[in-house]
């Protein structure tokens, strides 16, 4: 089953039709069950993201911090919650045992050694950090990240953004005002950073290229 294509995290969810086919494409199975698919009232909707619910708690995966409402008001913290809470059930978990938040921050320190990664909040205020991920998952996407202006955050926050969605398929799920705020929520960049690393995705890959390269010349 082919995942839907998420942009706007907090606005593509709440009508529960694309979080129903997310689901469905992170468990590999097809729900059955009335779905109201076109132009489905409020009611529908709350019904549509409550059915997604249930088959999350079925899969024995806790929502008990996020109702339907929450996710059809396009409350994005807790819908954050949500998407991270799957990307660790079926992404992250599936094919490691170190817990999501210490592996994608050893998969960032290891692959970004000049960046000194130690947090997921200030690290990424002035978007160099993103931006050199970028050029490390893209060689030639962005090689001007060495000499980008810190004091410029907002600005390379933005074009870093809009580089990763364009180029690398990686949903803008993380606004440029939010990343480039000291008080940046960890979550929200956690989860972010984390579609890097999903099987198959664009930092995946280059890092598999890495290893391959270095098993060649042994």
């Amino acid at each position: 089953l082919e995942s839907p294509k998420i942009t706007n995290i907090s606005q593509d969810l709440c009508n529960g039709v694309t979080l129903i086919r997310l689901i469905e494409a992170l468990q590999g199975r097809k729900y059955y069950g009335k779905i109201y698919e076109d132009e489905p009232t409020e009611i529908q909707m709350l019904l549509n993201v409550q059915m997604a619910l249930d088959a999350l708690r079925e899969d024995g995966i806790k929502t008990v911090n996020i109702g339907s409402h929450d996710v059809v008001e396009g409350n994005t913290k807790l819908i954050l919650g949500l998407v991270w809470c799957l990307i660790q059930r079926y992404q992250i978990a599936a094919h490691s045992k170190i817990p999501p938040k210490k592996l994608v921050m050893a998969w960032l320190q290891s692959v970004l050694p000049e960046m000194k990664i130690t947090n997921f909040r200030t690290n990424w205020n002035d978007g160099r950090a993103l931006s050199a991920l970028l050029e490390y998952c893209q060689p030639g996407l962005c090689r001007e990240w060495k000499g980008m202006d810190p004091h410029q955050g907002l600005a390379n926050c933005e074009r870093a953004l809009k580089l990763a969605s364009e180029y690398l398929n990686i949903p803008p799920i993380i606004s440029a005002a939010h990343l480039n705020s000291p008080y940046l929520d960890e979550l929200s960049c956690i989860t972010y950073l984390s579609y890097f690393i999903m099987r198959g995705a664009c930092g995946y890959q280059a890092t598999l290229r890495r290893v391959q390269a270095v098993r060649s010349l042994q």
